[in-house]
């Protein structure tokens, strides 16, 4: 059956919250089909690399999730004493540095005896 999806990709793999999760299983899949045709001179290793990215190369936040307002209804005639108290004052854009840390799940092949890596 072919991919309903153009060029064969499928979004909801590929959403961020999804694709960790997707890739993480992928590697102990391959991992679990290699070991068998290594064994027992070679050995398919799960490995993890771990960055951490703060300080100016951080992720910068700029939209809010959420944000607060608060609306006055005037019903009597307005005033210049209800005009200033009803202005809403003009929201502030700030950026923080959020740091960031991303784990990455990765193979090696490695010599069973020696631990070698063979393959990076």
């Amino acid at each position: 059956m072919p991919s309903p999806f153009p060029g064969g990709v499928n979004p909801y793999l590929e959403q961020p919250s999804l694709w960790p999760e997707v890739h993480s299983r992928l590697i102990v899949a391959l991992a679990d089909a290699l070991n068998p045709q290594l064994l027992p001179k070679y050995r398919a290793a799960i490995e993890q690399r771990i960055y951490s990215i703060d300080g100016s190369d951080a992720l910068l936040v700029g939209i809010p999730d959420v944000s607060v307002e608060q609306r006055r209804f005037i019903t009597a005639a307005p005033s210049v004493a209800a005009t200033q108290s009803s202005a809403v004052a003009t929201p502030l854009s700030v950026t923080l540095p959020m740091p960031l840390e991303i784990r990455e799940l990765y193979l090696e092949i490695r010599e069973v005896a020696s631990q070698a890596v063979i393959t990076p």
